[in-house]
C-alpha cells in the first residue's frame, strides 16, 4: 500500500525503511477507518484541509501580534521589538522554508502518499513544521511581550493576563498535533514526514530563541516592570490625596 521511493539516508539500511513505511501504511489504514464518516484519507478531506489551515493561521496572528507589540511599545525599545521579530519571522522564512522545501526534501526525496494530488516531495511536513515552530514563537514570545507592552503603554488600565504556562504549552501541542492530524487526513503526509516536521519546529524554536536575550526580550518586561511601579505609585498618590482632602478641615 502506498509506494514510495526509498530515502537515500536509509537506503543502506533496508529494515528500518521498511518498519518506517509499514507503520505509516498502519496509521493511515487506521485513520481512513476511522475517519471515513468525515471524509476518511483524501486529498479533499475537510477536516484535513480545516486542519491544515491552522499553520497559515498561527502565522497570520504572529504577523498581528508582532505589529501590535511594534504600536505599542515606548519609542525607545521599539528597535529591539523590531529585531525580535525580524528573528523570528527571519529564521522562519529565510531558514525554516528553504531547508525544508530546497533542502531535506530533495535530499529524502520520498513521494506523497497520493502522488496524483501532490507533487512535490513528502518529507518532512513543511505545512507541520511551520505550525509548530510559528505557533511556539506566539505563545511562548510575542504574546507575553505583547501583554507587557500593553500593560507599559496602559499603566492604569486593568492588565490582561495570559493562560498558565501548561495551558500555553498544551495549546502548542494541539496547534502542532491537530496540523499533523490535518496532513495525514488529507493525504498530503506520511505519519513520520509530520513527526519529523514537528520535531524541526520545535528545534528551530529553541535554537532561535538565544538569539532574541538579552536586550529583545528584556525590553518589554522592563517595561511592564516600569509600569507595574507607576501604577503602584499613582494608587498610593490617590490614596494620600484623598486622605489629605478628609482630613484637611479638622
Amino acid at each position: 500500500m502506498g509506494a514510495i521511493a526509498r530515502p537515500p539516508a536509509l537506503a543502506m539500511i533496508p529494515w528500518a525503511h521498511l518498519e518506517v513505511q509499514a507503520m505509516d501504511d498502519s496509521v493511515r489504514t487506521f485513520a481512513a477507518q476511522h475517519f471515513a464518516l468525515a471524509g476518511g484519507v483524501a486529498h479533499d478531506s475537510l477536516p484535513g484541509l480545516l486542519l491544515s489551515s491552522l499553520a497559515p493561521i498561527a502565522l497570520l496572528a504572529a504577523a498581528g501580534a508582532s505589529a501590535a507589540l511594534i504600536a505599542n511599545v515606548p519609542e525607545q525599545q521599539r528597535g529591539g521589538v523590531v529585531r525580535c521579530s525580524g528573528v523570528l519571522f527571519g529564521v522562519h522564512t529565510l531558514l525554516l522554508l528553504p531547508l525544508v522545501e530546497l533542502g531535506i526534501k530533495p535530499a529524502v526525496h520520498r513521494l506523497r502518499p497520493d502522488v496524483l494530488h501532490h507533487h512535490s516531495f513528502s518529507f518532512p511536513s513543511g505545512h507541520t513544521t511551520s505550525a509548530t515552530y510559528v505557533s511556539g514563537a506566539l505563545l511562548f514570545v510575542l504574546l507575553p511581550r505583547l501583554v507587557d507592552a500593553l500593560a507599559a503603554a496602559r499603566p492604569n488600565s486593568p492588565r490582561l493576563v495570559l493562560p498558565p504556562r501548561p495551558a500555553l504549552v498544551g495549546l502548542w501541542l494541539a496547534t502542532s498535533l491537530g496540523t499533523a492530524l490535518g496532513r495525514v487526513l488529507a493525504d498530503a503526509h506520511w505519519f513520520t514526514d509530520t513527526v519529523a516536521g514537528a520535531l524541526l519546529g520545535a528545534v528551530l524554536l529553541g535554537a532561535s530563541l538565544p538569539l532574541l536575550e538579552p536586550g529583545e526580550l528584556a525590553d518589554a518586561h522592563a517595561s511592564a516592570s516600569e509600569a507595574d511601579l507607576q501604577g503602584q505609585a499613582s494608587t498610593a498618590a490617590s490614596s494620600d490625596g484623598k486622605e489629605n482632602h478628609v482630613s484637611g478641615p479638622f
